[in-house]
């Protein structure tokens, strides 16, 4: 069975929440769905979507409380559609009053960890218009429970979506991948990284303390640029603070990059710094390739690591994050491939053979559903 699909965000940022949505938008049409992609006209992802094979329709970037036009727009997607679907939070209130007005079911892929009640009056009208509300892990479905109206039978979990690369390209050798790279280390090296945004809350100033106590021989690679839009320039703090804590010659960085597959082959271990993450799909990255990772226990971080599939340091925690470092770097060969075989079994759940059915039976489940009632 195939459907008319509508993907939509009015976002006007770029990193995990809307690349995902694109993956999935180009997932569902190579399954056979008749899938349309609605995004802000010049935004980063209307930019992007040719890339995934999907030609982006136009919608206004409207404020947090959608005005009658913006609504009167979605309204019109909507009756086109068999199904909405919006990953960013500040997509629910429109997405709501639209789907509730047509009658076509909404799906929400959650985005973001919810650690608030949302019960006042608003929330309720909101989250009852939610046809089917999708986590990424059971943490997180479970704390959406908690905190909003939403009951159990609307809500399912499915990871993330990992393209078959990440599985299925071949690793090359962590010094061809330095090289590859530009870096020019000295022989025995062991070298960590971080990729994402550089930004207060994604704990690079943390990783920069960690490296001052860690031996010399131990390096740091930091992949990003700075988050747009916050007023911080994150990237020229962090380099001024790699040199007051006598760190500049070992910490290494690059410029944010599309294709970071490279970078994880380059890598002895992966951090996951941030001080709260709601899944962090660059940890299920470096996962895919068998990098051992170690993340701090906030968010969905500790849910991902959890059952020895890596290991975890108290966030905002530097001298933690040190003590986990050491402790992976210093695992026997056999320790080492033993969590990175939990880690891969883990990631595979993200892989399209996996998720791709699952997607297409809860489609299933959610528009007849709507059908019936």
């Amino acid at each position: 069975m195939t459907y008319k699909l509508r993907l939509i965000t009015s976002s006007i940022g770029w990193g995990g929440l809307e690349r995902n949505l694109l993956v999935m938008a180009q997932w569902m049409a190579q399954a056979g769905h008749e899938v349309s992609y609605a995004a802000v006209e010049g935004s980063p992802s209307w930019e992007h979507a040719p890339s995934f094979g999907v030609n982006p329709e136009a919608i206004p970037h409207h404020p947090r409380r959608a005005t009658v036009l913006d609504v009167r727009r979605w309204k019109q997607l909507a009756r086109e559609a068999d199904l909405v679907w919006i990953r960013a939070p500040r997509d629910l209130d429109v997405a709501s009053r639209a789907c509730r007005q047509t009658g076509t079911p909404l799906l929400v892929q959650q985005a973001m960890q919810i650690s608030k009640p949302k019960t006042l009056w608003w929330h309720k009208r909101r989250y009852r218009a939610v046809g089917t509300w999708v986590s990424g892990l059971q943490s997180l479905r479970a704390e959406a429970l908690e905190n909003t109206p939403l009951h159990a039978p609307q809500t399912h979990v499915l990871p993330l979506p990992l393209a078959p690369r990440w599985f299925e390209t071949r690793r090359t050798d962590a010094q061809a991948a330095r090289r590859n790279l530009g870096l020019a280390l000295p022989d025995g090296v062991k070298l960590l990284g971080t990729v994402g945004r550089l930004d207060p809350g994604k704990g690079q100033r943390d990783a920069l303390r960690a490296l001052a106590g860690l031996p010399n021989h131990i390096h740091w690679l930091f992949v990003g640029d700075n988050t747009v839009n916050n007023g911080v320039d994150e990237a020229s703090h962090l380099k001024h603070l790699a040199i007051e804590l006598g760190v500049n010659d070992r910490a290494h960085w690059l410029e944010g990059r599309d294709d970071v597959l490279p970078v994880y082959d380059a890598l002895d271990a992966f951090a996951m710094t941030s001080h709260a993450e709601t899944i962090g799909t660059v940890t299920l990255e470096a996962m895919a390739r068998r990098v051992p990772v170690v993340g701090s226990l906030a968010g969905g971080t500790k849910e991902l690591l959890a059952g020895g599939r890596g290991i975890g340091f108290e966030s905002r925690n530097d001298r933690d994050l040190a003590r986990a470092i050491h402790d992976v770097l210093e695992m026997d060969t056999d320790a080492t491939a033993r969590m990175c075989d939990l880690a891969l079994n883990q990631a595979l759940k993200s892989h399209p053979d996996a998720l791709i059915p699952a997607w297409n039976d809860l489609l299933r489940q959610t528009i007849q559903s709507a059908r019936t009632t």
